[in-house]
C-alpha cells in the first residue's frame, strides 16, 4: 500500500482489501409483505386497502367538510362509497389525460367519455375535489394542511411492507411554480421548480418506506437529533427511524460527507455512496486516470473503502466510497473489467429511479394547480396505489408480472364494485340543501343501468312537471346518481332517451 490523502492508503494491484465491518442484519420484522395483511390470494384492492384502511378513510371523510361552508354554499355529506368512487375516478383521470377536470365531464364528441359523467355528476365531483385536498384539522395552517394525513398513511406503508437489507435514499421531487415560501429552484433538474422531499425506497422491489418532505426551518426532523447535526444526518436519522441495523443505504454524492459515514458506522448500518469532488475527509481524485480504469483505497482502519474509476465515456472519473465493498471487480456485458462495489451500487440505487419512473407514468400529481397541499395530496395517493402494485407483484413471484396499467384498471373496477356494494338503501340519503343534483346527458341517457325505485318522500317530476302545473311522484330511478323523480308510465322512458327536455 502507498499513501494517498491524510487517513488513506492506495490498495495495490493484485492485494484484495475488504471492509472491515460485519453488523448483523437486524430488521424490526420479517423484511417482505406482511402476511397478515396482504397474501396471494389479495386482490388489488385488497392491497390497495391493507395501505388506503379504515382508519385513512374515515379521517380523510372526517376532515373533509372542514372547508365546505367557505367554498360551496351547500353540501351533502361525504359517503364512504363516494370515497371509493372518488379514488376511481381520480385513477382513471391519470391514466386518460385532459386539459381540464371539467373537461372529463363535457358532452363534447371530442371529450365526451361515458364514465366519468356515469360515476359522478360533474358538480358534485368538483365540491369533493375542491374540499378533499385540504386534509388537516379546520384551523390547519402551513404544514398541518397535509403533513398529518401524509404521516398516517406512511405508517401504513411501513406496517404492510418490511424493506429488505439494501435500501436507497434520494430526493424525490414534486413539480410545482405556485408561490411557496419552501419551493426549490434546480436547473438540473427534470422539474426546475419544484417540492423538495427525500425518499426512503426499498432497492429490490421500489416500495417507498419513508419519506420527508422539505419544510425549511420547521422540517419534521428526528427530535431525538441534536440541532448542530449536519443536515445529511437529520435526514437519515428521520427516514431510517422506522427501521432496525445492519441496513445497506445508497445514495448519491449531495449526501455523502465523512461525517455522515462515521455517525452511519456508529449506528451500524452500512453506506455506499458517490463521492462529490473536494469533500473533506476522502481520497485524492487522479484526474489523469485512463478509461475503464480504477484505484482502490482503505482508510486506516480499513472501515471505508473508495474506489476511483473512469467509465468509457466519462470525462472524469467518479469516486464511490463504501463501508460494506472489496476491491474485486466484475465483467459487464461487453467483456470489460468493473469494480464490483460499482456494479453493486448502480443495481442498488436504481430503486428510486423505478419508484420514481412508476410515479411519472399515470399520476395526477402532474397537473398544475396553485396550492402547493393539493400537489403534495394527490402525489402521496399516487405512492399509495404504487406501493400497492408492489404488494400485489411480491405476493405472486411465480406468476406473469402485470403492468402498472392493467393494475390500476382492476383496482379501478373493484372499486366502483365495492361503491356499488357500500352505497346506502334509496331514499337514505338525505340531502343537506334543497334541490337535487342534476344527471348529466351522458349518464341519463346511457342505456342498462336505469331501475325503477319507490321512495316515501315524494318530489316534482323531473319530465312532466313544470312550475304553472307542478306534478309530484314517488318514484325515482335507482341508476342515477341525482336519483330523479318521475312518472314510471311515460316519464321514465322519455327522460332516458330524449336529449333535451325542456
Amino acid at each position: 500500500k502507498t499513501n494517498s490523502g491524510e487517513g488513506w492508503e492506495r490498495v495495490e494491484d493484485g492485494v484484495l482489501s475488504r471492509t472491515l465491518n460485519t453488523f448483523h442484519f437486524s430488521p424490526k420484522t420479517t423484511p417482505g409483505v406482511n402476511p397478515e395483511l396482504v397474501s396471494e390470494s389479495s386482490t388489488p384492492l385488497d392491497c390497495f386497502l391493507a395501505l388506503f384502511d379504515d382508519e385513512v378513510r374515515t379521517s380523510l371523510k372526517q376532515n373533509n367538510p372542514a372547508r365546505k361552508h367557505a367554498v360551496f354554499a351547500s353540501w351533502n355529506n361525504l359517503g364512504i362509497y363516494e370515497l371509493y368512487k372518488f379514488s376511481a375516478v381520480q385513477m382513471a383521470m391519470g391514466i386518460c389525460k385532459r386539459p381540464s377536470i371539467r373537461d372529463y365531464f363535457s358532452t363534447r364528441n371530442v371529450f365526451s367519455t361515458s364514465f366519468y359523467s356515469q360515476t359522478f355528476s360533474r358538480n358534485r365531483f368538483l365540491s369533493i375535489f375542491q374540499t378533499m385536498l385540504h386534509v388537516g384539522e379546520p384551523d390547519a395552517d402551513g404544514k398541518l394542511k397535509i403533513e398529518p394525513f401524509i404521516n398516517k398513511l406512511l405508517e401504513k406503508f411501513q406496517l404492510a411492507f418490511t424493506a429488505y437489507q439494501d435500501i436507497a435514499i434520494d430526493e424525490m421531487i414534486v413539480g410545482f411554480k405556485g408561490r411557496w415560501q419552501y419551493k426549490q429552484y434546480n436547473a438540473t433538474k427534470p422539474s426546475k421548480y419544484h417540492i423538495k422531499s427525500f425518499g426512503l425506497v426499498d432497492s429490490k422491489t421500489g416500495y417507498v418506506v419513508n419519506l420527508l418532505t422539505y419544510y425549511g426551518s420547521t422540517t419534521s426532523y428526528n427530535p431525538t437529533n441534536e440541532n448542530e447535526s449536519s443536515h445529511s444526518i437529520q435526514v437519515f436519522d428521520t427516514l431510517l427511524r422506522p427501521l432496525g441495523t445492519g441496513y445497506h443505504i445508497f445514495a448519491d454524492r449531495y449526501d455523502t460527507t465523512r461525517v455522515l459515514v462515521d455517525h452511519l458506522l456508529k449506528q451500524k448500518q452500512y453506506y455506499t455512496g458517490t463521492v462529490q469532488r473536494g469533500r473533506v475527509g476522502f481520497p485524492q481524485w487522479n484526474d489523469k486516470l485512463q478509461h475503464m480504469a480504477s484505484e482502490y483505497f482503505s482508510n486506516s482502519a480499513r472501515s471505508m473503502l473508495a474506489v476511483s474509476w473512469k467509465d468509457k465515456k466519462a470525462k472524469k472519473p467518479v469516486l464511490l466510497v463504501s463501508t460494506n465493498a472489496s476491491a474485486g471487480e466484475v465483467t459487464n456485458a461487453k467483456g470489460k473489467l468493473k469494480p464490483s462495489v460499482i456494479d453493486t451500487y448502480n443495481n442498488k440505487m436504481n430503486g428510486c429511479d423505478v419508484a420514481d419512473q412508476r410515479l411519472g407514468y399515470y399520476g395526477l400529481h402532474t397537473r398544475k394547480t396553485k396550492k402547493w397541499w393539493k400537489k403534495l395530496f394527490q402525489w402521496i395517493m399516487e405512492i399509495c396505489c404504487i406501493n400497492a402494485y408492489v404488494l400485489y407483484k411480491e405476493t405472486r413471484p411465480g406468476t406473469t408480472k402485470i403492468p402498472l396499467k392493467d393494475f390500476k384498471l382492476k383496482l379501478i373496477d373493484e372499486l366502483l364494485i365495492a361503491a356499488a356494494e357500500s352505497m346506502p338503501e334509496p331514499g337514505t340519503i338525505v340531502p343537506t340543501r334543497r334541490g337535487r343534483m342534476s344527471s348529466t346527458p351522458v349518464q341519463r341517457l346511457q342505456p342498462g343501468m336505469h331501475l325503477v325505485g319507490y321512495v316515501k318522500q315524494d318530489r316534482r317530476c323531473a319530465v312532466c312537471s313544470t312550475p304553472a302545473k307542478p306534478r309530484r311522484t314517488n318514484y325515482i330511478c335507482e341508476g342515477c346518481d341525482s336519483q330523479p323523480h318521475f312518472h314510471p308510465k311515460n316519464c321514465f322512458k322519455q327522460y332516458h332517451t330524449v336529449a333535451k327536455l325542456h
